[in-house]
């Protein structure tokens, strides 16, 4: 199954508890820490465009990036309507091909986590790093061990309101390290008829010290690594490790 295609139409009613400006005003503040005042930012895996609009009202330069054109259409039309003029690319994170240059990087909402394989995640880091200039800045946060395997691996989640639910089931398998959700969503259709969205989403952890051992291999040096949107160290049960780093070429 392709994710986030037909789930593109309903995924911002599905997100909208997400404080998209305090996010995205988290990720500038982190940058500042370290003397970041750029203004050209790439967006990865932008999805719908939250944190691409939120950048582009505070007057930065955004170029988004996703492999869904469901989501990217989307994404088109909320910029757009906004009133600025869309810049987004339609590609797969793990092969990037651009000419371009950027001062800054961003990658949220466990994106990178979507990379099964050890390989993936280099070839994403090579990518990401071959579009910085030096001294520039990429920031990304990621789900934990804990995340994956204790919150969301051993639960089933479900939502009900008047026009849509859904019932998230997870299963965890510690040998992959991959916690496996398949989401069935029912979006009503009108006349008491609904549809139905089925996808797999697949997420792998990589433990902090993975990380920083293929961060450095592509050349980017760890500044910080804070846990759950606080600027504090992760703890134990820290369900989100928020990393920012330098390209240090």
């Amino acid at each position: 199954m392709k994710n986030y295609s037909r789930m593109a139409a309903v995924y911002d009613r599905l997100m909208d508890h997400v404080d998209f400006p305090g996010i995205t005003a988290f990720y500038l503040e982190a940058a500042r820490r370290f003397r970041w005042n750029g203004q050209h930012i790439l967006d990865l895996a932008c999805g719908t465009g939250n944190i691409t609009l939120e950048l582009l009202k505070q007057g930065y330069s955004v170029c988004g990036l996703d492999q869904s054109q469901e989501m990217l259409a989307a994404a088109d039309q909320k910029v757009f309507k906004a009133g600025f003029a869309p810049d987004l690319i339609c590609q797969d994170m793990r092969s990037i091909k651009m000419s371009r240059q950027f001062d800054l990087a961003l990658c949220a909402f466990d994106s990178l986590n979507y990379l099964l394989c050890e390989d993936d995640l280099e070839r994403t880091l090579a990518g990401i790093s071959g579009l910085l200039r030096e001294n520039s800045l990429f920031l990304f946060d990621v789900h934990t061990e804990y995340k994956l395997r204790e919150v969301l691996g051993k639960n089933t989640f479900t939502h009900q309101s008047d026009d849509i639910c859904y019932i998230w089931q997870n299963r965890f398998n510690a040998r992959k390290k991959i916690c496996s959700m398949d989401l069935d969503i029912f979006v009503s259709t009108g006349n008491g008829l609904y549809e139905r969205i089925e996808e797999l989403h697949e997420e792998r952890y990589f433990s902090q010290e993975q990380m920083e051992t293929s961060l450095n291999r592509q050349g980017f040096e760890v500044l910080a690594v804070y846990g759950d949107w606080k600027y504090e160290k992760p703890r134990p049960k820290t369900e989100r490790m928020i990393f920012v780093t330098r390209m240090k070429r």
